[in-house]
C-alpha cells in the first residue's frame, strides 16, 4: 500500500511537467516561428537599430546598454527556426530561417562595423574582451537558454519574459557587434572569438529547439524515411561536437589558469610569510617552452640561496606548480641601481610619498587658516555684543538694536563702515545722535559710521 501512494504520488509529480494542456494549436506555433524567423521589414530594421545600440554599449563598456540591445534584438527568430524545421522536417522553413539568419549576420556585421569604423573610441573594454573567449559554460547557457525559449514558443498565452529572458541570456548581438569591431579595427582575434561565440550560441539555441519539437512528437511537416531522419540527426550530432569540442577545451584552459592563479596567491602570501622582513612588491609570470618562470621583486632583508631554493621547492610540491620555477630579484637598501625593478618601485613610492606630505602641508594651511578666520569672527562677534550692550545703557532714547561691520568700496580701495541699526524713529534727537557718532568714533576707532532706521 505504501509503494502504491508513493508511485501515485510520483506519477502526479511528473504529471506537473506535461506540456500538452498548455500548447498551442500546431498550425499556429508553426506560423509563428515562420513570422519571426523572416528578416524584413520592421524586423530588419529593429535589427539594424539593435546593433548600433549594443555596439555603442560595448564600446563605453555599460551592460545596461547591451542588455536593452539584447532585449530589441530578433536574432532569435531564425536561429529557432532552423531547429524547429529539422525537427519536423520542414524543408521550406529550414532554407528560410538560413537566409535570414545569413542576411541578419551580414546587417549585423555590416551596421557594428561601420560605427566601430568612425567612433573615435578604439580601445578594447572588458565587455569586449568577454566576447573573445567562449567556454563550455557558454554552451549550457545556449542550450537551456535555447530550451526555455523552445518551450515557450509552444504554449499558449503571453511568452513575453521567457522570451525577453532568452534574449538576455543567451547574448546573441554582442558576439555579432564584437565580430564586427574586430573588422572595424582590423583585429582578428575579436572578430573569430566573437564569430565562434556566436556559432555556440546558434549551433546549441537550434539543437534545443531541435530536441524540444522531437521529444514532445510535434507533427512533422512532411513525411520522411527512417534513413532521412537518421541522417539529420548524425549531422546534426556532428555539427554540435564540433562546435563543443574547441568550447570544452577552453573552459579547461580557463579553469587551469585560475587554479594556478589561485595558488600562486597562496604561495606568496603564506610561503613568504616565513620571512616578515622580507616582501614581495611585484610578481610577473613568463612563459617558456615547458616551464614558467615566476619572477618576484623583493625589497627588505635579502633571502639567502638556501631560502630560494627552499621557495622554489615549496612553489613545485606544496603548491602543486611542477612547472614553475621561481626567480628572485633583491638586493640591498644601499644598492637600488643594482636592481633596477627596485629602484624604480623606490622612486616611485617616493615621489607619492613627497605628493601625499605636499598635500598635507596645504590641507593643514587650510585648516589653520579656517580656525584663524573661526577665531576672529568669534572675536568680532563678542566685540559687537559688547558694544551693543553699551549703546544701549548710554543712549536708550535710540534703541540700539544692532550693529555690524561691512566692507564698502569706494573707488579703488575697500574700507570697513560700522552700520549701527537704531530702534528710534526718525527725526532722531540731534544732541543724541551726534553725541552717539562721537562716542563710537572713540569707542571703535573707525572714522566712517552710518546710523540706520529700523523698518520691521
Amino acid at each position: 500500500m505504501p509503494t502504491k501512494r508513493v508511485l501515485r504520488w510520483v506519477l502526479r509529480l511528473f504529471a506537473r511537467f506535461d506540456l500538452r494542456p498548455e500548447m498551442e494549436d500546431p498550425q499556429r506555433v508553426l506560423a509563428s516561428i515562420a513570422q519571426d524567423a523572416t528578416f524584413r521589414g520592421i524586423n530588419l530594421w529593429v535589427l539594424v537599430t539593435a546593433t548600433i545600440v549594443a555596439s555603442v554599449g560595448l564600446n563605453v563598456n555599460s551592460t545596461a546598454v547591451i542588455i536593452g540591445a539584447m532585449l530589441i534584438s530578433p536574432l532569435m527568430g531564425p536561429i529557432n527556426g532552423i531547429g524547429v524545421s529539422l525537427a519536423i522536417y520542414d524543408v521550406q522553413l529550414f532554407y528560410r530561417s538560413v537566409r535570414n539568419l545569413a542576411v541578419a549576420v551580414l546587417f549585423s556585421l555590416l551596421a557594428s562595423a561601420l560605427y566601430f569604423l568612425i567612433t573615435p573610441l578604439k580601445e578594447a573594454g572588458s565587455e569586449l574582451l568577454a566576447r573573445t573567449t567562449p567556454t563550455f559554460w557558454d554552451v549550457l547557457i545556449a542550450f537551456f537558454g535555447g530550451l526555455s525559449g523552445a518551450i515557450a514558443a509552444l504554449g499558449r498565452g503571453k511568452k513575453t519574459n521567457v522570451i525577453a529572458g532568452v534574449a538576455i541570456a543567451t547574448a546573441l548581438m554582442p558576439p555579432l557587434c564584437t565580430a564586427g569591431y574586430g573588422i572595424g579595427t582590423l583585429q582578428p582575434r575579436f572578430l573569430f572569438g566573437a564569430l565562434y561565440l556566436f556559432l555556440i550560441n546558434a549551433v546549441f539555441i537550434s539543437a534545443s529547439s531541435y530536441l524540444a519539437f522531437q521529444v514532445i512528437r510535434f507533427p512533422n511537416r512532411e513525411f520522411v524515411d527512417k534513413a532521412y531522419q537518421n541522417r539529420i540527426r548524425r549531422v546534426m550530432a556532428f555539427v554540435v561536437l564540433a562546435t563543443l569540442i574547441p568550447s570544452v577545451y577552453v573552459a579547461y584552459t580557463v579553469v587551469k589558469e585560475a587554479v594556478e592563479e589561485a595558488r600562486v596567491r597562496a604561495f606568496l602570501e603564506e610561503a613568504f610569510a616565513a620571512f616578515p622582513t622580507t616582501s614581495v612588491v611585484e610578481r610577473q609570470k613568463i612563459l617558456r617552452k615547458d616551464t614558467v618562470r615566476l619572477k618576484v621583486v623583493l625589497v627588505g632583508q635579502p633571502l639567502t640561496p638556501e631560502q630560494v631554493a627552499y621557495l622554489n621547492h615549496e612553489l613545485q610540491t606544496t603548491y602543486k606548480l611542477p612547472t614553475y620555477q621561481l626567480e628572485v630579484v633583491q638586493g640591498t637598501s644601499d644598492r637600488p641601481q643594482a636592481m633596477p625593478e627596485v629602484a624604480r618601485l623606490l622612486e616611485a613610492t617616493e615621489r607619492s610619498y613627497t605628493q601625499l606630505q605636499r598635500l598635507s602641508d596645504s590641507l593643514r594651511l587650510v585648516e589653520r587658516q579656517l580656525l584663524a578666520c573661526r577665531e576672529e569672527q568669534q572675536r568680532r562677534r563678542a566685540e559687537q555684543t559688547q558694544l551693543l550692550q553699551e549703546m544701549q545703557a548710554l543712549f536708550p532714547p535710540l534703541s540700539p538694536l544692532a550693529v555690524e561691520s561691512l566692507p564698502v568700496k569706494n573707488g579703488q580701495q575697500v574700507d570697513t563702515v560700522l552700520i549701527v541699526v537704531l530702534g528710534a524713529m526718525r527725526p532722531w534727537p540731534a544732541a543724541e545722535e551726534a553725541r552717539l557718532q562721537k562716542w563710537l568714533k572713540v569707542r571703535t576707532g573707525r572714522s566712517r559710521l552710518l546710523l540706520v532706521p529700523w523698518r520691521g
